[in-house]
């Protein structure tokens, strides 16, 4: 790793540690209640977030696919899809509160992480 990729990393840690030091000290100072508030709230926020991360590389292979020659630009095609359906999960999955409950969000992640895995595979094949 170079310089610049361990820095990066470090800059990372640190804020995660404040961030979670912050939470820790909020809930010290809370009843159960409040901490299931708080909680929640964390739960539903980072679901969105993650929904975010994920919709954003759909967006990055959408742009990748229309600069790409025919096999790529179908590898690429199909990694959008399969991101921006996994962003969609998470949103559902806010909306159930599990990613295991119904039976069909917890198929549909399934078949999400799958198609995921086979596009590493297509990927680490061709590359």
């Amino acid at each position: 790793m170079n310089k610049n990729v361990i820095i990066r990393l470090s800059v990372l840690l640190i804020l995660l540690g404040g961030i979670f030091i912050g939470l820790w000290l909020i809930l010290q100072n809370s009843d159960s209640v409040q901490e299931a508030e708080i909680l929640e709230r964390i739960y539903r926020q980072g679901n969105y977030i993650e929904a975010g991360i994920w919709f954003i590389f759909a967006g990055a292979f959408a742009v990748s696919a229309i600069k790409s020659c025919e096999l790529i630009r179908l590898h690429r095609i199909v990694a959008t899809f399969t991101f921006l359906l996994f962003s969609l999960s998470d949103i559902v999955e806010v909306q159930t509160g599990a990613w295991w409950h119904p039976w069909w969000l917890f198929v549909w992640k399934s078949l999400c992480v799958f198609s995921m895995f086979c596009l590493l595979m297509f990927y680490l094949k061709f590359r």
